[in-house]
């Protein structure tokens, strides 16, 4: 009977250390680490929750930062992030909200929409300072990605005549974003110009934020290869969340004076997302290869201005 005994300890003593070997060589977080910002030149230093990922190999990578919409950080954020670690990226999703207590603004005020309007494009910004402090990072390539509200940010952040104009990132990219909205309360000239190669993705049948507002305000510019629109048949907003089931919304806040709240239509499309994802790839491909750089000189002049 002891000699069972032992046989039996032994066998689950082995089996216990065959569970933990398996353990240390998985990734410590699939979701990636956590870590907690702050912005120095700021009178109130607000903290910046964000998360980065990495992608294998040593680098120096370029990178990505990602802004969410009014609904905050999702899973849709996540998989863009590993989707854009395979193609060699850092990534660092910007929490915005969660270290203030909001969980969505989507059905908030004007009052939070305006602290918001304010604050986003300087999260970009110590987003992108962090980056750049880190030797796995090519400080010389790091693309903006936004969505929804996130992808009116990038416009502003991106724009010509902003006073956060550049900042170092090379190229941006703007989902579904409501260029109504960056008229009405973030727009600084009365034509929009992007500070470095900017595509907006959108669906045909977005409800929520119009494709029209975004083609009326790049019909303007003459420069067909700096800012495009790009859209996909049969796609809703949030085309791209593998999650996001189709559904009806009920009193969202939407691009109109008149009418400002209502109802809209939400839903994953596979195909739009498989086409948004290879023409992505091979936008970035291209214009990092190519891109101009703004000189230290311009970068440091463009801090000094916050």
């Amino acid at each position: 009977m002891n000699l069972i005994k032992i046989k039996v300890i032994i066998s689950l003593a082995i089996f216990v250390v065959a569970i933990v070997l398996i353990m240390l060589q998985l990734p410590e977080n699939s979701q990636g680490e956590v870590i907690v910002l702050s912005d120095n030149e700021s009178v109130d230093k607000s903290p910046l929750s964000v998360t980065i990922m990495h992608p294998e190999g040593v680098g120096p990578h370029p990178a990505a930062v990602l802004l969410h919409g009014c609904y905050g950080v999702s899973n849709k954020h996540h998989q863009w992030s590993k989707t854009l670690n395979e193609w060699g990226y850092t990534t660092l999703i910007v929490d915005s909200f969660s270290l203030q207590g909001i969980q969505e603004i989507c059905t908030a005020d004007d009052r939070i929409w305006q602290h918001f309007n304010q604050q986003r494009p300087k999260d970009a910004l110590i987003a992108l300072n962090y980056l750049q402090s880190l030797s796995e990072v090519n400080s010389n390539e790091i693309v903006l990605f936004g969505w929804s509200y996130g992808g009116a940010i990038t416009l502003k952040v991106l724009e010509k005549s902003s006073t956060t104009q550049g900042k170092g990132y090379s190229a941006g990219i703007a989902f579904y974003p409501s260029c109504w909205q960056y008229q009405q309360y973030m727009m600084s000239g009365k034509d929009y110009k992007a500070a470095v190669p900017i595509r907006i993705l959108m669906g045909e049948d977005d409800e929520w934020t119009r494709p029209i507002h975004c083609q009326q305000l790049l019909n303007s510019d003459k420069d067909e290869l700096q800012q495009q629109l790009w859209t996909y048949a049969g796609a809703y907003h949030n085309f791209d969340d593998q999650q996001q089931r189709y559904q009806f919304l009920n009193h969202v806040r939407r691009e109109s004076k008149q009418h400002p709240w209502g109802g809209v239509h939400v839903g994953y499309n596979k195909q739009a997302h498989l086409d948004a994802q290879a023409a992505i790839k091979t936008f970035l491909k291209n214009n990092f290869s190519e891109q101009k750089r703004l000189s230290p000189e311009a970068l440091l002049d463009a801090a000094a201005s916050l």
